[in-house]
């Protein structure tokens, strides 16, 4: 028995399989593939999940029919075409031990008209996400899905794959027939719950007859929509026994929500950590015998242990935390959490794939490039390294550095680091994001990195060190742009605000840190009035932590402007002009202050002192390059870490 979580660590037999632990890797979609088949990226990427050390290994959720064919980057499992590059991706990660199975899926009406012109539905409703209004499927072609879906999961089996999950859940098309909000048909597959589950059955049973009884079944289950006539958890306890009973599914993998409530699926930190455990062990409890995985946020090996031990659960899923490091099995293995590199809940990686854009990740740079960025491995020759900055992208530069065997030095000019995320250690909910620094500053302090703090890196200071390479992390300098006017309301770029106090927030980024003080003011019991010169507010955040980030601030009474910015403030009142119709204002009274997000100027100078002074190889990363995102200055800081 493993001493580091004994429960997470204890193999369980799944089907004719032995799985080496509890972990399993969620379906996650990675947009690797081409021309509907999986390619030598999608090969490195699954190899490297699976080295480190998940027991379970679902892929991304391949298309089973035509009609669902989706974006570019989709692997089609239903075409033959596919069989030989999947075949490679089993191989490479049944080598490292891990039993790999591929999800067949649907996604029914849950696509946006550029992605599939036509949605297929049980019945024409249109998505809530979408608006598109899907095509209410015949018999016929309800028959033909369930062949594909048998035909996907034959060419799973070809290409070596342990077992195939049938996905059921997150509101894709079986779940739709299964739902009474998105179901209204009258005939055999609508009405009843069992008429309801009928289309799940049929997959099921058909699947099982393709694939026989040497290769693993399992169903991904809707446990609660979390909407208005959808899926309960008291009907799912009982959709679970009914399913079981049929003795055709090796497993059950739990989710939640459809895409009206999108937020559910991937909940960001305004929802607790492991925030559906408990309605998922209501299905376990219901279905004893078979194997119940659950997912909801689950972040450390502490978390996934307790889960196991209390029976609320056999497997833990995970898959953001599995991104933001693939090595958290083995890690947790060896006792080495202080090493597990912290996801933040920011959801940056399912933003990206739906814009059709390889799986990416904010703190982990490698991700989708692990083809491009093997391995660590140590330098040729060790050299003098000194980072200017204690960010996020300047201690991940050093962390890569000194992990090649470089004596890195890192100045920072101020008393702590973290740059402007440090700030985010103080607003609620987004104060996971500093979690980022504590990892760093734990994997510098470890790799013997020189951390010069209150020091600011004058040419000569850094000259004096006698670098080969210099790493430019200086950030951008935030500023309150002038606004015309009397001067008689503030404007700062950050607010202290008493409860009470009206503040008027003017967003020219639309992302993290806009909602960070929209809320943290709002929760204080201030008056926000948030405007921004975009069509809709916050628009730059992942889509699902928007919803759960909009559903706060509704709460907390936030009013929004949009299309708008500031144009003048006199005799203390704001005046509001419209972005699009410059003869259109709005003037609002008793505004306390205005706290200006977004206006930032490159801190670069030191840059371009040092290759005066005859530094050759500096390199300049992160803000100081560009304002952009937390994601952008952790990734240069990588590759500059391994460049150098």
């Amino acid at each position: 028995m493993n001493p580091n979580f004994p429960r997470l660590f204890e193999p369980i037999r799944i089907g004719r399989r032995e799985a080496r632990n509890r972990i399993m890797r969620l379906a996650t979609t990675t947009n690797t593939g081409e021309d509907g088949v999986a390619t030598e990226r999608t090969v490195a990427l699954y190899r490297r999940i699976a080295r480190g050390g998940a027991g379970i290994i679902v892929t991304e959720s391949m298309r089973v029919h035509p009609s669902n064919a989706g974006r570019d980057h989709a692997m089609l499992l239903y075409r033959k075409e596919i069989v030989p590059s999947l075949a490679r991706v089993a191989e490479a990660t049944r080598a490292e031990g891990a039993i790999f199975i591929a999800q067949l899926n649907h996604g029914g009406r849950q696509h946006h008209a550029n992605e599939i012109p036509t949605l297929w539905a049980p019945s024409a409703l249109a998505c809530p996400h979408s608006g598109g209004i899907p095509h209410e499927m015949t018999k016929a072609e309800i028959a033909d899905v369930v062949k594909g879906f048998a035909t996907a999961a034959l060419n799973a089996r070809e290409a070596g794959c342990d077992g195939v999950e049938i996905h059921g859940a997150q509101g894709h098309l079986i779940q739709e027939f299964v739902s009474l909000f998105s179901n209204k048909r009258q005939d055999e597959y609508g009405g009843s719950l069992d008429n309801r589950l009928r289309f799940a059955r049929e997959i099921i049973a058909s699947v099982r007859d393709r694939v026989g009884s040497d290769v693993i079944v399992g169903y991904r289950m809707g446990v609660d929509e979390f909407t208005p006539g959808g899926i309960t958890v008291e009907e799912s306890e009982e959709a679970a026994r009914r399913l079981a009973s049929l003795g055709s599914i090796d497993y059950l993998s739990l989710a939640q929500g459809n895409f009206n409530t999108l937020d559910t699926h991937l909940p960001d930190s305004h929802y607790p950590a492991l925030a559906f455990v408990d309605l998922h062990a209501r299905i376990k409890a219901a279905v004893p015998s078979l194997p119940v995985v659950t997912s909801s946020r689950i972040r450390t090996p502490d978390e996934g242990e307790a889960i196991v031990a209390a029976g609320k659960a056999d497997i833990i899923g995970l898959c953001r935390a599995l991104i933001a490091d693939p090595e958290w099995p083995q890690k947790a293995q060896q006792g080495k959490t202080d090493d597990l590199v912290p996801c933040i809940g920011c959801n940056r990686c399912w933003s990206g794939v739906v814009l059709n854009k390889p799986l990416g990740c904010t703190v982990n740079a490698t991700v989708g490039f692990e083809k491009e960025l093997p391995s660590i491995t140590r330098a040729e020759r060790v050299k003098r390294v000194v980072v200017v900055g204690g960010g996020p992208g300047g201690l991940e530069a050093a962390r890569i550095a000194a992990e090649r065997g470089h004596r890195v030095t890192v100045f920072e000019k101020s008393k702590q680091l973290g740059g402007k995320l440090a700030a985010a250690r103080h607003f609620q909910p987004y104060h996971e994001s500093s979690n980022v620094i504590d990892f760093l500053l734990r994997q510098v302090t470890k790799l013997g990195v020189d951390v010069r703090m209150a020091t600011e890196a004058t040419r000569d200071r850094v000259v004096a060190e006698q670098p080969d390479a210099v790493i430019v992390a200086t950030g951008a300098r935030v500023y309150a742009p002038p606004v015309t006017g009397d001067g008689s309301v503030p404007v700062n770029t950050f607010s202290r605000q008493p409860a009470g106090a009206t503040v008027l927030v003017m967003d020219e980024d639309g992302y993290f840190w806009a909602a960070c003080m929209t809320e943290e003011l709002a929760r204080r019991g201030c008056k926000v009035i948030h405007v921004t010169r975009f069509l809709e507010p916050l628009r730059e955040l992942p889509e699902a932590t928007r919803i759960s980030t909009l559903r706060a601030l509704d709460r907390f009474g936030v009013s929004f402007r949009t299309n708008m910015h500031v144009d003048r403030i006199e005799a203390g009142a704001v005046v509001l002009r419209h972005y699009y119709n410059a003869q259109r204002e709005e003037r609002l009274d008793g505004i306390g202050e205005v706290v200006w997000i977004g206006a930032q100027q490159v801190n670069d100078r030191i840059a371009q002192e040092l290759r005066d002074a005859g530094i050759a190889d500096v390199r300049v990363i992160g803000d100081a390059y560009a304002p952009r995102r937390l994601g952008n200055a952790i990734a240069e800081g990588h590759r500059a870490g391994r460049a150098v």
